[in-house]
């Protein structure tokens, strides 16, 4: 399958923000402020990095990360958000977009990202990819 994967711009806001809400329709995630600050956060500014993948000029999939720093791993990339169109999965697009993500940051050590334990989906890719579970708790806190 002919996969083309490239830097979110602009022009691709739609469908980054579709993603988004079909990624928390799955998580049960009731808010979230990406539509407030993408623009100047990722595709205008680079807080995150977006990549998009079209196939024939169709929105395929999306990947959303940034840097992190674990002390007891060192540096890696955080996948903030990942979405792959139902008729696109089963064809590498994830893995493909993960890789392109990589390239952005060749140096780092390691990929994580959080999965609601409810996105049935996203955990049966990641077990399939091997990805390991650390079995942590994760906390959020806006500050105000």
């Amino acid at each position: 399958m002919d996969i083309e994967i490239k830097r979110a711009g602009l022009c691709d806001k739609d469908f980054v923000l579709y993603a988004n809400k079909e990624i928390d329709r799955v998580s049960y995630i009731e808010k979230s402020t990406l539509k407030d600050n993408v623009c100047e956060d990722v595709l205008q500014g680079d807080r995150g990095i977006c990549l998009i993948a079209k196939c024939k000029g169709i929105y395929a999939g999306m990947i959303l990360f940034s840097k992190v720093y674990w002390a007891d791993r060192g540096l890696g990339i955080y996948v903030s958000q990942v979405f792959v169109e139902k008729e696109f999965r089963r064809n590498n697009v994830f893995k493909r977009l993960l890789a392109k993500a990589q390239e952005f940051y060749p140096n780092m050590k390691f990929v994580t990202f959080l999965v609601s334990k409810k996105n049935l989906t996203m955990l049966k890719c990641a077990q399939k990819m091997g990805c390991e579970d650390e079995d942590m708790v994760c906390f959020a806190k806006n500050f105000e």
